[in-house]
């Protein structure tokens, strides 16, 4: 249960994580506690942070990507 929100929490996506933490548990009587602790570790990250973990990381090698072409055309031309 602790699993699910914490991951919850981190990747902002409460639905993937009761999913994929129902799926490794195997275990079907404790869906209820599963997806509170989902939700409670979803909401709990909102009030910190209003941006998804994999959204901010991705942004920053999107940008570098992005420089890393333009030097690239810049130095062909």
């Amino acid at each position: 249960v602790g699993m699910a929100g914490y991951f919850a929490g981190v990747v902002q996506a409460p639905m993937t994580a009761f999913v994929i933490i129902l799926e490794m548990t195997g275990n079907h009587e404790g869906v209820m506690p599963i997806m509170a602790a989902s939700m409670l570790g979803y909401l709990t990250s909102r009030l910190f942070s209003r941006e998804p973990l994999y959204h901010g990381l991705s942004r920053v090698f999107i940008a570098q990507s992005i420089r890393a072409r333009r030097a690239a055309q810049a130095t062909e031309t």
